[in-house]
């Protein structure tokens, strides 16, 4: 697993790098003050630098595959305004620092597309994309933050996704060669009966979501009145025979009252669990590792070790269950936790506790927070 996925990343993190760096475009491009002046720059260009300037620009729809990368670039963070902003069919295109404010952003059968450093108000939907870099991002207020369905070859790092009214990001489909690190997911504002959750996988049209690394993430659900609770990552209904296969969930931070609080059912093949950290929610409940019997598939594949946790829920008895630590109900969270899990640092272990002293969970990440040689969500965001 450590090899393939993490093979597969290095190179792809460079290459995406390469593509959608605003360097390996023209460091000076035209600029447009108005919408009428960016259609026409973008049906003119073959490559590199739009600047916007402060302004509202309406609505947005590219369908143009350009032959060189175009970076469309506010000129001010979030000065740039859209009323929303469609790409279908479109290529070679990076989107940096702008803002959407009414809801519809959507990216649908294209390539090599990046959204870096902006603002998105609403849901963020992906379809049928190869190459996606999601970068420095803050999504929230919509149904959902950020759906990924059918995306292949994609990034989401260093983002921010909240305040939605269902799942926080879901993962659908014939997704494949991902990678999610650096994330905080934080706090849907969901009602009865919505079932939301901060990470969701699925499979779609007999395919299953695969080769995906979720790493080094925040997902936190604190508890509000009158607000459904949400589950953590969640991974369920494999479309294929084969169900899921190379995941890797690891050094991740926690903290939900749901008791899927990690929840696999049609782990197959190499699937892994470990070194994350998880605190329950208020009345002690979530903090659950749950290997379950939904699909009539066995977990065989699936590998559970590192982790801090309140308890594992063994339903199929055939995954591998390495050395973990698990605490219990009711158990004296204070002497353990330097905090009640609504940020990262409520995950530090408190000194010389049986926590700190069994190195297990997110430590290594946890170390490097501390240090600064980490940064959870948005560059920006203070």
């Amino acid at each position: 697993m450590d090899t393939k996925v993490h093979s597969f990343l290095g190179g792809a993190v460079l290459i995406l790098f390469a593509i959608f760096s605003p360097l390996a475009a023209i460091a000076q491009g035209v600029l447009v003050r108005s919408a009428g002046e960016l259609q026409a720059a973008l049906q003119t260009t073959d490559g590199g630098v739009i600047r916007l300037a402060e302004g509202n620009y309406g609505e947005l729809e590219i369908k143009r595959k350009f032959p060189a990368l175009v970076t469309l670039q506010s000129e001010t963070r979030h000065g740039a305004v859209f009323a929303g902003i469609r790409l279908k069919g479109a290529q070679n295109l990076e989107l940096a620092d702008l803002a959407s404010e009414n809801g519809i952003f959507v990216v649908e059968g294209s390539s090599k597309i990046s959204v870096t450093g902006a603002r998105i108000v609403g849901t963020f939907y992906c379809r049928d994309v190869e190459g996606l870099v999601v970068r420095d991002v803050d999504i929230s207020g919509g149904q959902y933050g950020l759906i990924l369905n059918s995306v292949s070859q994609f990034v989401v790092a260093q983002n921010r996704i909240r305040w939605t009214t269902e799942d926080l990001m879901r993962i659908t489909g014939r997704s494949f060669d991902g990678l999610l690190e650096y994330n905080i997911l934080a706090d849907t504002v969901a009602k009865r009966p919505k079932h939301p959750d901060l990470l969701q996988l699925f499979g779609t049209k007999g395919v299953s979501p695969k080769n995906i690394t979720i790493r080094r993430n925040l997902l936190i659900d604190p508890e509000v009145k009158g607000d459904v609770i949400a589950q953590g990552i969640f991974v369920s209904d494999p479309r294929s025979s084969a169900g899921f296969q190379d995941l890797l969930i690891e050094e991740n931070l926690i903290s939900t009252r749901s008791p899927n609080s990690i929840y696999i059912d049609g782990g197959q093949k190499n699937v892994v669990v470990r070194r994350n950290s998880l605190i329950p929610g208020a009345g002690d409940g979530g903090a659950m590792v749950r290997l379950a019997r939904k699909s009539a598939m066995t977990n065989e594949g699936t590998l559970v070790e590192g982790n801090t946790a309140k308890l594992l829920v063994d339903e199929t008895k055939a995954s591998r269950i390495g050395k973990n630590l698990f605490y219990g109900r009711k158990a004296p969270l204070r002497r353990f936790f330097s905090g009640p899990g609504e940020r990262w640092q409520d995950f530090v272990p408190i000194a010389d506790s049986p926590l700190d002293s069994s190195g297990m969970g997110a430590v290594a990440f946890l170390a490097d927070l501390q240090a600064g040689r980490a940064h959870l969500g948005p560059s920006w965001v203070k």
